[in-house]
């Protein structure tokens, strides 16, 4: 079991690198910063380009490692999704 600190999570850095990692090898473009005590990314280049993914204290699932988005997908509102979950709806169509 994880060890919690005041805010949640230990920390994020994990979920950032398996999400980074599932994102590249989908040939995904993104951009990613720190936001609280986590982590945002944007998808310019995808058929979402105003949706983003976050996870910290204050997002949805992010106790169970989930990467809540907000206009990603056929729903627009925010929805706790996993990361493999989030790569399937970003990968172009062809």
């Amino acid at each position: 079991m994880e060890e919690l600190t005041g805010m949640g999570k230990k920390s994020y850095a994990n979920d950032r690198r398996r999400l980074n990692r599932l994102l590249k090898k989908a040939g995904i473009a993104f951009q990613w910063e720190h936001l609280y005590d986590g982590y945002k990314w944007i998808f310019p280049q995808s058929q979402y380009p105003d949706g983003d993914a976050v996870i910290h204290y204050f997002s949805y699932g992010n106790l169970l490692g989930y990467f809540e988005t907000i206009r990603i997908g056929p729903d627009q509102d925010c929805v706790p999704r996993t990361a493999k979950e989030l790569v399937e709806l970003l990968r172009p169509t062809e």
